[in-house]
């Protein structure tokens, strides 16, 4: 049997302090490929690209979806990272394909404007993160390489092309 696969824009949502915006869910069906349920997470803005949706279409619309910002408060980058790892989405084992693009916006201010049925039930926060906060955390936070890519994109020290990552590591956090 062939498993799914979800090909989704996360978006590295940075303001004006250099925070990254993440959002935090506690799903139980949502698990590691081998069922172990993890606990709470948190993770990036984005979702899933749509039939005939562009990368930056599909950026805008989560933002907006996930955050209320409009277009006209984001500045959207490029896009700096990709990678693929395999995930318990609802119960069926999925393949999720991921690409970053950086996003920057001058609003602190943001909710949920128009959430998905799994969001409305499983996501239980936003909040802007420095770097600092995300090392130090003693929280799950994916993709769990993020504390050391992120500082160049905060630095706009974008790579050339975008770069893979290993989004299949788990934090150090996780027991």
């Amino acid at each position: 049997m062939t498993k799914p696969i979800r090909s989704s824009i996360k978006v590295l949502l940075l303001n004006d302090k250099s925070e990254l915006l993440l959002m935090c869910a506690d799903d139980p069906k949502t698990t590691a490929a081998d069922g172990k349920y993890l606990g709470r997470f948190w993770f990036t803005v984005g979702g899933e690209i749509e039939l005939n949706e562009s990368y930056h279409e599909t950026a805008y619309r989560e933002i907006y979806e996930e955050t209320s910002l409009k277009k006209d408060e984001i500045d959207l980058g490029p896009i700096v990272w990709f990678g693929e790892f395999d995930l318990i989405l609802n119960g069926t084992l999925t393949r999720l394909k991921q690409r970053f693009i950086v996003a920057k916006t001058a609003k602190k201010d943001v909710y949920l404007k128009n959430p998905t049925s799994w969001e409305k039930k499983v996501v239980k926060d936003l909040a802007w993160f420095s770097i600092d906060d995300i090392k130090n955390s003693d929280e799950i936070i994916y993709p769990a390489l993020l504390s050391k890519y992120l500082p160049n994109i905060i630095a706009e020290n974008y790579p050339k092309e975008p770069i893979e990552i290993d989004l299949s590591m788990q934090p150090k956090n996780i027991k």
